[in-house]
């Protein structure tokens, strides 16, 4: 199966080209909004345990927020014709399962990663210290098996990762359940070195995005604005722009899984029809 991925970029940007004016209020409304409001709440979670806990509740509602604007991009990118109100009620319709998805693979996730505090503890390790601060030993042994572990546990998942890039648009299009796990695998064979060539390149390029949004800007904004304390108004400048760069590499990555779900589907059920 030969599929481009510069052909798939090209797609994905086209549709974005071409579709700015249904795109973008979904992106400022659920992707935007919530993730600027989310930074800009961030530093109250310090002052007290319940204002902690208020602000991860905010912040789960914010993120379900955005997950459904990103649930809505895609059905737009795999349906483009249907236009914005059927892309709402995919969205709608597609959030619940998404989520039972979504849980269901953190936790196989974390499980991967049972062993590493498993055996810290058994080693006798000071978990409470560590996260109050102090510089906890570790012996040699466990120390050697944390670090072989992890670097086994590092390509198995980015190998997982790529194999369940096109999970959400399955749940979306195929309107799948736990099957959206096996259907990922399937269409995602033979691509998956690709895959993971994107996802890395994607990471770098997002971090670096990041970076310069927080310092150059985050600088840029601390002296025109000033302000003391954390919550100023160079910091809610700062996350606002913070904001914008993470917003449009969201709204490309929609734009990209789901073109590439297309793309994958079709070459796969012509490879299976010409059988």
């Amino acid at each position: 199966m030969k599929i481009s991925m510069g052909n798939v970029w090209d797609r994905a940007t086209d549709f974005l080209s071409d579709n700015m004016g249904v795109v973008v209020p979904i992106a400022l409304l659920t992707i935007f909004l919530p993730s600027s409001l989310s930074a800009s709440i961030a530093p109250f979670a310090k002052q007290s345990p319940t204002a902690s806990m208020i602000v991860s509740a905010v912040g789960l509602v914010l993120t379900l927020i955005g997950l459904w604007g990103q649930l809505a991009i895609i059905a737009l990118a795999t349906q483009q014709r249907a236009g914005r109100g059927p892309a709402v009620r995919t969205a709608n319709a597609r959030l619940l399962p998404l989520i039972g998805i979504s849980l269901l693979a953190v936790i196989a996730g974390f499980a991967l990663f049972v062993p590493i505090p498993v055996a810290l503890s058994l080693a006798g390790y000071d978990f409470r210290g560590a996260m109050g601060g102090q510089r906890v030993p570790v012996s040699g042994g466990v120390a050697m098996f944390v670090s072989v572990y992890g670097l086994l546990l590092l390509p198995l998942f980015l190998f997982l990762v790529a194999r369940l890039s096109l999970l959400t648009p399955v749940v979306v299009r195929e309107r799948r359940g736990v099957g959206a796990f096996k259907r990922s695998f399937v269409l995602t064979r033979g691509i998956t070195w690709k895959v993971i060539g994107v996802l890395i390149l994607y990471c770098i390029v997002f971090g670096v995005a990041m970076l310069a949004a927080r310092t150059v800007f985050g600088s840029i904004f601390q002296l025109i604005a000033g302000g003391e304390g954390e919550i100023s108004l160079a910091t809610v400048l700062t996350s606002v722009v913070v904001s914008v760069v993470q917003t449009s590499f969201f709204v490309l990555a929609a734009a990209f899984e789901g073109k590439l779900y297309l793309a994958v589907r079709d070459a796969r059920e012509a490879i299976v029809e010409s059988r």
